[in-house]
């Protein structure tokens, strides 16, 4: 216990110093392989989990903990669920906490680093569900936050680039490729995303968080006639 007070002086965030993060009704491994899960992202999850009646293939891109593809899976028990990330590392701890679970029948680890890579292709129109919370963060404004928590978590699952919408603006281009008729778009973004929301996906809908900011994006693919 001194030990780990010891390191705490240091600003190492608690997360990592017992090595668990609760997420909505589940407590996740973490380690500074991956970003400590948000409150954010809790709520992307239960708004997506809301727009969908059943879903049987679902993607989380940007896995990181595993805390979206686990918590998707356990919602729907017949779904097939492909958790993706660039980092092997992330992964790892990904499938550790669904080994966890038991849920490594039902999940998929990918390691890829864009949506359009080919070891994804085969899932084009294919998705009733694609959940993504990419690294959304601005560089600038990365490089000027001097919370403790951010000065110890991996920048790639932080880092989206200049304007923060490297990442975005791929899942905003691409997504919807990747959608069955009827499937859904689900994306946590930056508050400053609308007008890049509005000029990529126009009939995406945009929802605040419950701090009253832009954060989320849903598009439903329109069924064919």
């Amino acid at each position: 216990f001194l030990q780990l007070c010891h390191k705490a002086k240091s600003g190492l965030p608690p997360q990592y110093l017992i090595h668990s993060a609760p997420f909505l009704d589940i407590d996740l491994y973490v380690d500074r392989r991956v970003v400590i899960p948000r409150p954010e992202t809790e709520e992307l999850v239960l708004r997506a989990a809301a727009r969908c009646t059943a879903a049987r293939l679902v993607m989380d891109y940007g896995t990181g903990s595993g805390c979206i593809a686990i918590s998707l899976a356990r919602r729907f028990p017949a779904a097939r669920v492909i958790a993706v990330d660039c980092s092997a590392p992330a992964l790892q701890v990904a499938r550790r906490n669904a080994q966890k679970y038991r849920l490594c029948h039902r999940i998929s680890f990918v390691k890829a680093k864009l949506l359009i890579a080919p070891v994804l292709s085969r899932l084009r129109g294919r998705l009733d569900l694609l959940v993504a919370n990419p690294p959304y963060v601005p560089t600038t404004r990365l490089n000027r936050l001097q919370t403790k928590t951010c000065l110890f978590e991996p920048r790639v699952g932080l880092d989206g680039g200049h304007n923060g919408a490297t990442i975005v603006s791929m899942l905003l281009r691409y997504g919807p490729e990747f959608l069955r008729p009827g499937g859904l778009l689900a994306l946590e973004i930056d508050h400053l995303h609308g007008p890049l929301v509005r000029q990529l996906l126009p009939m995406a809908e945009i929802e605040n968080d419950l701090a009253g900011h832009i954060r989320y994006v849903f598009f439903r693919r329109p069924m064919t006639s």
